[in-house]
């Protein structure tokens, strides 16, 4: 009986570790900055922030916007977009989906453009990618300046 119950305790012992090396080591997470200079049709700079398996990248950035949606909120107007970039860098592209909030901080347009500067924040993950960014996950809170228009991302991406 005891040689029974010490096999079967072995035999347990056996699977359990078979199924963790067969699951394979977990893909770390790496933090990152993504920094973008007027992104309809700009630049974009990848940082890591962090070691790990992304490298820096750089490249150009396109963008689609649809039409905001504006709500009032405490007598503030606010406009929510829902953008998609499509990073094109040395290493390969990245597609991000982004939500933010943005609010004005002036009542005056900006001399030769159509809108009031203001700030937005906001939150964005990615949604697909090729090369070094092919089957890349994750994603985080970003930060809007407008006019120069500029877009900061940081947050988490995951490489398997």
């Amino acid at each position: 009986m005891k040689a029974r119950l010490v096999t079967l305790v072995a035999l347990l012992a056996a699977i359990t570790i078979a199924a963790s090396a067969a699951a394979g080591p977990d893909a770390a997470k790496q933090r990152v900055a993504i920094s973008m200079k007027n992104p309809g049709d700009g630049t974009f700079v990848l940082r890591p922030l962090q070691p790990g398996t992304l490298k820096r990248d750089s490249g150009t950035v396109s963008m689609v916007y649809p039409k905001p949606t504006t709500v009032m909120r405490d007598g503030q107007s606010v406009d929510i977009y829902r953008n998609t970039y499509t990073l094109k860098g040395k290493r390969g592209t990245m597609s991000i989906r982004e939500r933010n909030e943005f609010v004005g901080v002036s009542n005056e347009k900006v001399p030769g453009f159509d809108f009031t500067p203001g700030v937005g924040i906001g939150t964005w993950k990615v949604v697909g990618g090729m090369g070094a960014y092919a089957k890349i996950t994750g994603g985080g809170r970003s930060g809007h300046q407008g006019h120069p228009w500029l877009v900061q991302q940081e947050g988490f991406l995951t490489v398997p």
